[in-house]
């Protein structure tokens, strides 16, 4: 029976992963707290060499150790040409938005800022997250928001700043998903907040869902430290995510495991030739040793929740077998199996023949152990015929 052997599997049977780069903005603030933009843009443009997709923070508003605001991306900001800020924003609009999701890393990753004075308050954004209610969160959140779209940004989802939202995560999924409906009308949201330095499987979690408004919102955490912070050996360093022969580190365990490989580093950790060299070499490991395919952060939420969500019914006859799904989220290279006892004839989606291969391909079907793999891009209704 097909019934009882039918399983989603990883898109395209291959890990999904995910490059997560945390902090960055237009400028950061040197030692001296003066603004720089050049090394930022640098950063940018190494990040886009690398051929990896996953999410890129882009911090809203800029404040000074001191907790004054020295700007807003859709504003200005103080010691920023207007001309430089315009270029790395199309940098990031036409390029970076190709690779990485982008997202408010909330809104200073420093200092509160109350929203109606527009002064920072003397608590920190994590600190401040811990206690507040839905609409707090909600405001602050849509504040974010907000203002990456005013510079043509969909940001699809939102980073932590530290532990933001922890305590209170439940509420802080929430809200980001009601942030998200305000100022974009998405209702298939994510975020990024955990890091799972020691499970043994790591994967994203569903973390909320309701099924008559088709709403869900996906955390997907980290399952691996930064090694590349603050290394004085950053080539050393990445053995630490897996070594040159592919045998061993953390990257190497979790993936024994099935879990996703999604990692994350900061752009202070890749700001030297140095680094970004041994990111590169990381990379280069990771795709000769796994079966990978690099997914937005966003698309990896939208295959996770499609796989939790998506209901079945099998009609099964001697000549034919038919598979209705009822996704409530559509996705991509949506991958799923069963068992079959006889020679297939056909397999049809939504009545277009599905091609043969011996290698499993978008829109192609292949058998392995007694074994047939379907993927095919899942629409809101989708029928699959199997013909004997």
């Amino acid at each position: 029976m097909i019934t009882s052997s039918i399983r989603y599997e990883y898109p395209l049977l291959k890990v999904p992963s995910s490059l997560i780069i945390d902090d960055w903005s237009v400028v950061c603030l040197n030692e001296q707290g003066e603004v720089e933009y050049k090394k930022m843009r640098k950063i940018l443009l190494g990040l886009l060499d690398l051929g990896v997709r996953g999410k890129l923070s882009l911090v809203p508003c800029i404040v000074s150790p001191r907790g004054e605001i020295l700007g807003y991306v859709n504003k200005g900001i103080k010691g920023l040409p207007d001309n430089e800020l315009a270029e790395t924003l199309r940098l990031v609009r036409e390029k970076a938005v190709e690779y990485f999701d982008i997202t408010p890393e909330i809104l200073t990753h420093s200092f509160v800022v109350d929203i109606g004075s527009n002064r920072t308050l003397s608590e920190k954004e994590w600190e401040w997250s811990q206690s507040q209610d839905l609409e707090t969160l909600t405001k602050y959140i849509a504040k974010a928001l907000e203002i990456l779209k005013d510079v043509g940004v969909v940001a699809n989802g939102v980073t932590s700043p530290c532990d933001f939202g922890r305590e209170v995560e439940g509420i802080y999924a929430r809200a980001v998903l009601e942030a998200e409906k305000k100022i974009y009308g998405i209702k298939l949201t994510w975020y990024f907040l955990n890091v799972e330095r020691c499970s043994r499987r790591v994967t994203p979690r569903l973390m909320y869902f309701d099924k008559e408004k088709r709403e869900a919102v996906v955390s997907i955490p980290s399952c691996s430290r930064d090694y590349l912070a603050r290394s004085e050996n950053p080539l050393k360093s990445i053995d630490n995510w897996i070594t040159e022969d592919g045998s061993k580190g953390r990257l190497v365990d979790v993936c024994r495991n099935k879990s996703y490989i999604v990692f994350h580093t900061h752009w202070w950790s890749i700001q030297d030739e140095e680094s970004i060299r041994a990111l590169k070499e990381a990379i280069t490991r990771i795709n000769r040793y796994f079966n990978v395919v690099w997914m937005k952060c966003s698309q990896i939420a939208r295959y996770f929740a499609a796989t939790k969500t998506t209901k079945y019914e099998v009609l099964e006859s001697n000549q034919e077998t038919r598979i209705i799904l009822e996704p409530l989220f559509t996705c991509e290279n949506f991958t799923l199996s069963f068992e079959v006892n006889k020679p297939i004839r056909k397999i049809e989606i939504n009545g277009r023949t599905l091609i043969y291969s011996t290698e499993l391909k978008p829109n192609t079907w292949t058998i392995m152990d007694q074994r047939i793999y379907l993927c095919f891009n899942l629409s809101k209704r989708t029928v699959i015929k199997v013909e004997y």
